[in-house]
């Protein structure tokens, strides 16, 4: 019976090693494969080509024997060990590498080292992640000889880029405050905390500048640097009455006393005159900068400043005029006017507001409110004359739930309040005509323009029929 074995050859590769003898079972390319299996061989390359020529040889060698009578050995080497080769992918951009591991048949396994290895002989050069190595060489460790086993090693890094510089306030101006209310533990707001808090006393930070960042620079896995966007700069702008600290090129402090205000990238602060009250006794107020009145304007008085009016009490029956935004605590006050019997030119209320900010107050009843931009009344606006060429708001900012009953109101952008007119008695009426006013100029600027295309073209028109002729 012929003899069958496995042998290690010098290579550390296996042999088929066949010792010839006439007689017994035969040697067949199945029986080989069935030796191969029951072997610890079982993960190397099989080469098949060689197990048929070895069958052929052994066949050929019996053939001529006696029983039982030997021929020679026949060796053919038909398992190899084949060490796991590793290919790496870049992708188009080179923001990622990936390595494909095939594994290996009874040889070497690929090391987490050997991978960086080869991958850096294709320019890879940064971003390798230690665990994703790891994995993908235990995985390739652990998957069927000769399988594929693919898997993310290299990651660059995207630029982040810079952020904008930015001019922050440091404090509220009077404005900012009256539209954010404190509330009190009954529920109620207090309006009248407004004098001390809104005033800066010399020296006082305003705003500061937070510089623009530069970015950090990202990478490709082949070591090429993304260079980040810094951001842009802004320049912080001193205002009247304000100054860039000595100390800190990036903080604008108060130079004076005075209110706060909000202008592009600064502050500026309006020099402030204060008064308890406007009456007889204090005389009718007219002040370049802002004013601050503790408490109310009487009847018949007048208050007249270029920049903001805040008003702690009530304004009855007077008038009001300022260059910036007026704000009352309390309530606007006017003579009653039957108003159900008049036009709206013929009406002459006895308190008149006016503004080229905005104007805010707790309630109005029979007053003539005109304001450049927003119109803010708490609780009630009643039998009035409103002109604003921004929003009108009934309510508190975060909910418009006040009432506005009667009187002729000529608003820009919208109107709301909780409640809007009456079921019987005083006319509410709205006039929206701004922008209808100003879609009507564009398009008579328009037309006028189509018209002189028009006259330009027929003019064309002439002068090639001339030129045909």
């Amino acid at each position: 019976m012929t003899q069958v074995k496995l042998v290690e050859n010098a290579k550390r590769h296996i042999d088929l090693n066949l010792t010839p003898m006439k007689g017994g079972p035969p040697v067949t390319e199945e029986s080989v494969f069935s030796l191969i299996e029951s072997s610890p061989y079982t993960n190397h390359f099989v080469n098949e080509m060689n197990i048929k020529s070895a069958v052929a040889e052994l066949n050929d060698i019996l053939l001529p024997l006696q029983e039982d009578q030997t021929g020679k050995e026949i060796t053919y080497q038909i398992l190899e060990k084949v060490d796991a080769t590793v290919e790496i992918s870049l992708a188009s951009d080179e923001m990622s590498a990936s390595a494909t591991i095939i594994s290996a048949q009874g040889g070497e396994h690929v090391t987490p080292k050997s991978i960086v290895i080869a991958a850096q002989a294709q320019g890879v050069k940064k971003g390798f992640c230690k665990e994703n190595l790891i994995t993908l060489a235990e995985l390739a460790v652990n998957a069927e000889p000769n399988t594929k086993v693919s898997y993310q090693i290299a990651t660059g890094l995207i630029p982040i880029n810079g952020t904008n510089a930015k001019i922050k306030p440091v404090v509220e101006s009077a404005q900012s405050r009256i539209l954010k209310p404190k509330k009190q533990d009954d529920g109620s707001v207090d309006m009248r905390d407004l004098g001390d808090i809104i005033c800066v006393k010399i020296g006082d930070p305003l705003a500061k500048k937070i510089p623009l960042t530069l970015g950090d620079d990202g990478f490709t896995v082949t070591a090429k640097t993304l260079k980040a966007t810094a951001g842009h700069d802004v320049q912080l702008v001193s205002g009247q009455g304000t100054i860039i600290s000595p100390n800190n090129a990036n903080v604008l402090i108060s130079k004076i006393i005075g209110v706060p205000k909000l202008i592009n990238n600064g502050m500026e602060v309006d020099e402030v005159y204060k008064i308890k009250n406007v009456d007889v006794a204090s005389g009718n107020i007219s002040y370049t900068g802002s004013v601050i009145i503790d408490g109310d304007v009487n009847e018949g008085m007048s208050v007249i400043a270029s920049g903001d009016i805040t008003i702690g009490g009530v304004v009855e029956s007077a008038t009001i005029k300022a260059g910036g935004d007026i704000i009352i605590a309390g309530g606007i006050i006017g003579k009653k006017y039957d108003t159900e019997q008049s036009s709206c030119d013929d009406v002459a209320m006895s308190v008149k507001i006016s503004s080229k900010g905005s104007i805010s107050a707790k309630h109005c009843q029979y007053g003539e409110i005109t304001a450049f931009k927003d119109i803010l009344i708490e609780k009630q606006l009643m039998h009035s004359l409103i002109d604003t060429q921004g929003k009108l708001i009934v309510g508190l900012p975060d909910n418009h739930n006040g009432t506005l009953l009667g009187g002729y109101l000529r608003v820009g952008e919208f109107v709301s309040a909780g409640v809007v007119g009456a079921t019987a008695g005083s006319k509410t009426i709205f006039n929206f005509e701004r922008k209808i006013l100003a879609i009507k100029e564009r398009v008579k600027l328009i037309e006028s323009k189509v018209d002189i295309e028009n006259e330009n073209s027929n003019k064309l028109k002439n002068k090639i029929n001339t030129l045909k002729k």
